[in-house]
């Protein structure tokens, strides 16, 4: 015990790699054991590894608030909202007067649609009972550092369409926006705070959507209102998939884009093969990532029969064909400019709106039910 607790510490003072040393010479039994060391590598934003500790810990002792704690958290990280929901409530049910049931019951109904009244209530009550805002702290945060990245993609491509910059001034600021952009996705979808090499973390996040996607019979029937109805779950994570890629199109349209509207439009003999070729290609690696990190279940039951896959190739289709004909027509400044704001309209939507648009479908998917049910 004493070892989880210095573990714990370590991984308050952000000393994560020293925190998982420690994890990994420390052998959790009891339900205690078990809780703390699922809370620390939660801290450590390493859920994969920290559902299975949580889940004996809740067999041991289904009466122990903490393990089910411990549970809401690791499936809030990855995703699992209707879990961590079902996991919070039973926790908030057992100890009513504690503060941090309350913030996981917040903090996932926070990700349901419709919930928000629910979820500021349960915010409320946790920052009334932990007698302050620190109640309020999710474990596992990611880095602010994404602000960062962030404000520079911004930063750039606003000075990339505002402005009268000279030609090789403003091909720079549009080669900063992509790779700014690109810096972006990374730190999405990066491995962060963890402990572990980039190669070890990775490996652990495909091996937990193996086993929450594509395992073995028994998991398989576990999950299998993830498949066949389209569950929610599911189509949030197709919607996860998906957004990278759109926005990617989005942001390769800006760049493309903003070439002809400063006035160095990519020559006809550049764009003819380079734009479908590009294309086809970002399809390709978008299908071979899902089934890398997925698994071959995930990409053919859930991801390829999404209608939002079917948006984004219609979209796709338009933009980068939009490239092509301005190309052929020999187009105007203006008419480039029209371009480049579809493509910032469709990184928008692609980024924010698919998540959004899924949550809408599954909600009233859900409503349906319910009145049939009725």
């Amino acid at each position: 015990m004493e070892v989880l607790l210095r573990a714990r510490e370590l991984a308050a003072a952000r000393k994560y790699r020293e925190s998982r040393a420690l994890l990994e010479r420390a052998e959790p039994e009891s339900a205690e054991e078990l809780s703390l060391a699922a809370s620390v590598l939660i801290q450590l934003r390493d859920p994969e590894a920290a559902l299975p500790l949580a889940e004996r810990a809740v067999r041991l002792a289904p009466d122990d608030w903490q393990g089910w704690v411990a549970v809401a958290d690791a499936d809030l990280l990855l995703r699992r909202v209707d879990a961590a929901v079902a996991a919070a409530r039973i926790a908030v049910r057992l100890v009513p007067d504690e503060a941090a049931p309350h913030r996981a019951l917040g903090a996932a109904l926070n990700k349901v649609l419709g919930c928000g009244r629910e979820a500021r209530q349960e915010l409320k009550r946790a920052k009334e009972l932990g007698g302050g805002r620190k109640a309020l702290l999710m474990p596992g945060r990611p880095s602010p550092w994404g602000f960062a990245v962030l404000a520079v993609f911004v930063v750039f491509s606003v000075l990339t369409l505002v402005g009268d910059w000279p030609d090789g001034l403003k091909s720079a600021f549009q080669i900063l926006r992509a790779v700014s952009f690109l810096g972006l996705l990374i730190f999405l979808r990066a491995p962060r705070r963890g402990g572990l090499a980039w190669r070890a973390r990775t490996a652990g996040m495909r091996a937990a959507n193996e086993r929450l996607y594509g395992g073995g019979a028994g998991m398989r029937a576990a999950n299998e209102r993830l498949y066949g109805g389209g569950g929610r779950e599911a189509s949030m994570k197709a919607a996860e998939a998906l957004a990278p890629w759109g926005a990617a199109v989005g942001g390769c349209t800006m760049l493309l884009a903003g070439l002809g509207s400063s006035g160095n439009p990519l020559p006809l003999w550049v764009a003819l093969p380079v734009v479908p070729i590009g294309g086809c290609l970002l399809l390709v690696a978008a299908r071979r990532w899902v089934r890398w990190w997925y698994g071959e279940r995930f990409l053919r039951e859930v991801f390829a029969p999404d209608v939002l896959v079917r948006v984004h190739l219609v979209a796709s289709g338009a933009l980068l064909g939009g490239i092509l004909l301005l190309a052929l027509g020999d187009a105007g400044e203006r008419q480039w400019r029209v371009l480049v704001l579809g493509g910032v309209g469709w990184f928008v939507l692609a980024s924010i709106g698919t998540p959004l648009a899924a949550a809408v479908r599954d909600g009233v998917r859900e409503d349906r039910e319910k009145g049939a049910d009725v």
